[in-house]
């Protein structure tokens, strides 16, 4: 099950995966709730996502948080980010205790957040911003007994082995196909 938004949205993260699978010899059943800009916080009352997450049949609940919100300071995070992330992780394991829930490390903007730039200096690069991105996601993680997909250190890795090939759609921000298949690996 996939609870985040666009980035998992944008060229299909879930089928992606399951294709890998299924070259394999394996199979991936999944569904999600992913509304685009969602967060932590809107999933935590939304009826839908909590419907999902009430079948219990799940081997696996991922949670992925709006694409800034993990990269700003500790004490925002904090506040705007962890509880709901706590309150998913109650929900997932109320439903079925043997569901692991996986939290979807995110990668930088390709050069930063401008937009937050200025009240948040860290955010102003790409290697800032995925160093905040890295310690809230393994923070999530080790809070609520939790697994991290490092999906940014594997991004951060690729763009520095291979910097020709294109991560990112235009925007600098979403997942080009590219991006989107390296998440899934």
């Amino acid at each position: 099950m996939f609870i985040g938004n666009s980035y998992i949205y944008v060229n299909n993260l879930p089928q992606t995966l399951r294709n890998l699978a299924l070259s394999n010899s394996d199979t991936v059943d999944y569904d999600s709730s992913v509304p685009g800009g969602y967060t932590l916080e809107l999933h935590s009352t939304n009826a839908t996502t909590l419907n999902k997450i009430a079948t219990g049949n799940w081997d696996f609940v991922v949670l992925q948080e709006q694409s800034q919100r993990p990269a700003f300071s500790p004490q925002q995070v904090e506040t705007e980010v962890y509880p709901y992330a706590q309150i998913l992780n109650n929900a997932i394991e109320t439903a079925n205790p043997c569901t692991q829930t996986v939290f979807y490390m995110t990668w930088g903007r390709k050069n930063g957040d401008a937009g937050n730039c200025a009240a948040y200096p860290p955010v102003c690069t790409y290697e800032g911003m995925q160093q905040r991105l890295r310690e809230s996601y393994l923070e999530m993680s080790n809070d609520n007994d939790a697994t991290c997909s490092p999906v940014g250190v594997a991004w951060r890795t690729f763009r520095t082995q291979h910097p020709s090939v294109e991560l990112y759609n235009p925007d600098q921000s979403h997942p080009s196909v590219n991006g989107t298949y390296l998440a899934a690996c």
